[in-house]
């Protein structure tokens, strides 16, 4: 009779809109998974996820004083990982990325960290380093593969970026305003490439691997995943509003 297998829980945070909405507060006691441009946010609401990543080689060489900043500083993030070698603390971990599309590996312990294939984007492969590191229940939030275009806000640079020229009051495309500021490079949003069809490949991986992935934002646009509320797979009640 095989055994049980236990759940580990590891909440992946996008950057998406609908986590304006949740309380962070009911996170401290579970494991967090933040991304990319996250940390201008942390030291002014005084809360740092279990982990930090950025897997956009553009947004690790923009930031990256600010990312070492991170790794130096004290605060209660356990370890960062990067797809450049910007670090010898041992909070510091490189991810070797395989391009995305030319590999269909299957991330799956921490050694893969020297070989790591692209899922595509930076919330799935939050997901995957998860995975290597023993989590097989991953709660995604903020994951809501809605961008829209904000006119005049920025402008394309080629190469299939674009810099920020007007600083946007009330942006819809993240859970705090200052997420982007000008003068921010960052690659042009292509949602069905490198989200939506992505996403439906990781998920056919997921229940290959026995991996349960749960969409807890009411708004996204991601159709492969059962959706639920984080207060219920929490098991919580809370008074503040959670999506």
């Amino acid at each position: 009779m095989a055994g049980i297998v236990e759940e580990k829980t590891l909440v992946v945070m996008g950057n998406g809109p609908s986590l304006r909405k949740v309380d962070l507060d009911i996170l401290r006691n579970y494991d967090t998974f933040a991304l990319n441009c996250s940390f201008r946010i942390f030291d002014k609401i005084q809360w740092w996820p279990t982990y930090h990543g950025s897997f956009d080689y553009n947004c690790v060489s923009q930031h990256k004083e600010s990312l070492v900043d991170l790794l130096s500083n004290e605060n209660p993030i356990k370890k960062c990982f990067y797809v450049k070698n910007i670090s010898n603390s041992n909070k510091f971990q490189f991810i070797d990325l395989i391009p995305f599309g030319t590999s269909n590996k299957w991330n799956s312990s921490k050694k893969d960290f020297n070989s790591f294939n692209d899922g595509g984007n930076s919330a799935i492969n939050a997901c995957q380093v998860g995975i290597c590191m023993g989590y097989n229940r991953i709660l995604l939030i903020g994951v809501d593969c809605n961008y829209v275009e904000v006119p005049g806000a920025t402008i394309k640079i080629g190469n299939g970026k674009e810099r920020v020229i007007k600083q946007i009051k009330n942006n819809p495309n993240y859970w705090f305003d200052e997420y982007q500021k000008v003068g921010d490079i960052f690659s042009s949003p292509q949602t069905k490439k490198f989200h939506l069809n992505p996403w439906k490949q990781f998920s056919r991986k997921c229940n290959e691997n026995e991996i349960n992935i749960i969409n807890c934002s009411k708004i996204s646009k991601l159709e492969c995943f059962n959706v639920s509320t984080l207060s219920k797979e929490m098991g919580i009640s809370s008074r503040k509003t959670v999506t």
